[in-house]
């Protein structure tokens, strides 16, 4: 019995001990992190995330924002080099990750670097990357989000409190503008999109600043792969990664497009200052008509309530209107859907229509998915097809192309499409 129970413990520390982690910047809940309850260290941090995207993102760790818990462990400026630092016993051939920012508390992301292949291929692996000089100052959560190699389709994923202060003295230009920066790549959490094992994710929308390259082949994934910026809750049901079927959470606002003044003093380096609420909160979409007019809306709320099933509509939703860029609770209002082509209109390069994006054959607003998403599985189609998509009102067009909102709002309105 005393040989089992040796066996089991020293089971229980391998399997602790199987993965890889984030060190620096410490993250919520990690023994590494020094405003830690020693009540609630997580001593399986090493562990995916859930297949069915329950506790996506940070394993919902960032409740702890607006505690000594969820204080900031590191300050870093716009413009500076930083780095962060992945431990571990097992690096599953490497792989694929991302490094996003968040400001409103990890319900949307903006990546800053994606490194592809070798992600990580040592314990105590070091890896660098820019701050970009327009990052917004203040609070935000750093999140490092990994997609092994070998081994089981599954999604990794550290999440730390930090500070961005302001730059000093002159600062280079972003090449590109921190609010045309990508959301989050999303995978193996039941959400249409899975990796590919022996494949390293050659993201479809990495960002600007990029380190590495695939030598495997291929693109590392398939399936209706879509930039995500809020899965939360899951769905009622677990699956595993790659069934179109299951339903993430509504896409969230984009992060603040605003960036300080060059000359913006440095704010003191200080602990996290308190939020709104400690709990976790996600996002409705409470669609809008009205019966004067056949244009719908919707407006979307932050609230605490669960995620809502992409089966239970019985009629086609309201297409989501674009919130303000730096605001969690919002009112737009979608186009008058005129039947005219929209074919001048080009979609996004990841399939997401939220914030700046929209979907093929659609006027800016209107999607095939009331999540938010272009695509052509039931996921997408199932709860109804908005009647400019794919020109002639066919769900089942897939999309996916390039340019932002901005310039295809322009070139609606060029076209009569668009009300000012």
């Amino acid at each position: 019995m005393g040989y089992f129970k040796l066996f089991s413990i020293l089971a229980f520390v391998a399997f602790a001990h199987a993965h890889m982690e984030m060190s620096f910047p410490p993250p919520f809940r990690s023994k590494y992190n020094p405003n830690v309850n020693s009540g609630s260290v997580d001593y399986s941090m090493t562990s995916p995330l859930s297949a069915s995207g329950s506790n996506f993102p940070c394993k919902l760790y960032q409740s702890d924002l607006g505690t000594p818990a969820g204080a900031s462990v590191v300050t870093w400026t716009q413009g500076s080099s930083v780095n962060f630092t992945i431990v571990g016993g097992a690096t599953h051939g490497g792989g694929s990750c991302q490094a996003a920012l968040s400001y409103d508390s990890a319900k949307s992301w903006t990546v800053i670097h994606s490194f592809i292949g070798s992600c990580p291929l040592s314990s105590g692996q070091n890896f660098d990357l820019t701050i970009p000089s327009d990052a917004p100052t203040g609070k935000a959560v750093f999140a490092w989000t990994w997609y092994n190699e070998v081994g089981n389709r599954e999604i990794y994923q550290n999440c730390a409190s930090i500070t961005i202060a302001a730059g000093s003295g002159t600062k280079r230009a972003s090449t590109v503008a921190f609010s045309s920066r990508p959301d989050m790549f999303v995978a193996n959490m039941g959400n249409g999109c899975t990796t590919v094992e022996s494949e390293d994710v050659v993201y479809p929308n990495p960002g600007p600043d990029v380190t590495g390259s695939s030598t495997k082949g291929g693109t590392g994934f398939t399936g209706t792969c879509a930039a995500v910026n809020g899965i939360g809750g899951g769905s009622s049901s677990s699956s595993s990664g790659g069934s179109a079927g299951s339903s993430p959470a509504a896409s969230s606002p984009a992060p603040p497009a605003s960036s300080p003044a060059a000359n913006s003093p440095a704010p003191v380096a200080t602990q996290a200052s308190s939020v709104s609420s400690a709990s976790v909160p996600s996002l409705t979409i409470i669609p809008v008509t009205s019966s004067a007019s056949a244009t719908p809306s919707s407006f979307i709320t932050s609230t605490t309530s669960s995620v809502p099933s992409a089966s239970a509509p019985a009629a086609p939703p309201s297409p989501i209107a674009s919130p303000a860029a730096s605001s969690s609770t919002g009112t737009g209002s979608a186009p008058a859907s005129s039947g005219s082509s929209t074919s001048g209109i080009t979609p996004t390069t990841d399939g997401q229509c939220s914030g700046t994006q929209t979907c093929a054959g659609s006027t800016y607003g209107q999607c095939c998915s009331q999540w938010g998403w272009c695509g052509v599985t039931s996921m997408h189609c199932g709860t109804g097809c908005m009647e400019a998509f794919s020109g002639a009102g066919a769900c089942g067009t897939f999309s996916n192309a390039t340019t932002t909102a901005a310039a295809r709002v322009r070139a609606v309105k060029a076209r009569g499409l668009l009300l000012a």
